[in-house]
């Protein structure tokens, strides 16, 4: 899908031990765009626009959800202007501006394309409820948010629904057509003896068993790396060698881009 916006921006690191975030010089590019698994959520990505004598700058890929995930400026940062992405699983990725803030003499002082960004990601992020309360309290204009990065966690989600609500899922399945591949794929998991449609697989979701199987699910992906590598077989894709709920997510979305661009073979293939 077409952008939404992009900008200039390198990747910063997080020393832990004197909470001091250092910009990596390498040149980079942030872009932003609707979902092409979700309705509602955005594509994150982060890319190095320069090559890099080591080879060993990843892409960095990341799912946007509305009131889970912010844009926060680290105004303790007195090195750069610096922000960093934040997770409701308190997993965090740091990230500095690279245009030139003309006429500024403090490296951590926002531009106003600064300031324009954190409020484009505030119109993607920010409900209109938690929006009110901000205001109501009095913030900055330009919505700067203080961060405590005195005490990063690495903590990794706990449970599936940490990152996938219920209500999430279910105006996912209701968004998709009826003859969506993926829903097809959906449905194929519905027991024998029940209807194979939209209805009752919503129905389904909304039912307690739905909830028993994540809450079993997510238990079992925190008892280690045995217990994921044998979820990730089961499910069909690859193991990426990290044990928790997390790193089923990520491997599952993987397995997701998979079969999509085997759906899109398949009806390329029976148009001709």
């Amino acid at each position: 899908m077409s952008e939404i916006f992009k900008f200039r921006a390198g990747i910063a690191d997080f020393d832990e031990n004197s909470k001091v975030c250092s910009p990596n010089p390498i040149k980079g590019e942030i872009v932003v765009k609707h979902s092409e698994e979700a309705e509602g959520f955005y594509d994150f990505e982060w890319k190095p626009t320069e090559k890099v004598a080591s080879g060993n700058i990843q892409t960095i890929e990341l799912i946007l959800i509305p009131d889970t995930t912010k844009w926060v400026h680290i105004k303790s940062s007195k090195n750069g202007r610096i922000f960093c992405l934040v997770f409701s699983s308190e997993e965090k990725y740091f990230f500095w501006m690279q245009d030139k803030h003309q006429g500024s003499e403090q490296l951590n002082e926002l531009s106003e394309a600064d300031k324009s960004i954190v409020r484009k990601f505030d119109e993607l992020l920010v409900s209109e409820e938690e929006d009110v309360n901000a205001e109501s309290g009095n913030q900055d204009e330009d919505r700067d948010v203080e961060m405590d990065v005195e005490q990063p966690s690495n903590q990794p989600i706990a449970h599936i629904n940490d990152f996938l609500t219920k209500q999430l899922i279910i105006d996912h399945v209701q968004n998709m057509d009826s003859d969506s591949p993926k829903l097809l794929r959906l449905l194929e998991h519905l027991p024998a003896d029940q209807p194979r449609d939209k209805t009752t697989l919503i129905n389904c979701l909304r039912g307690p068993y739905f909830y028993q199987a994540s809450d079993t699910l997510s238990r079992t992906l925190l008892e280690g790396l045995e217990a994921s590598l044998t979820i990730s077989r089961g499910f069909g894709y690859q193991f990426s060698g990290d044990d928790g709920v997390l790193s089923f997510i990520k491997g599952a979305r993987t397995k997701g881009k998979e079969d999509d661009e085997i759906d899109q073979q398949r009806q390329g293939g029976n148009s001709k």
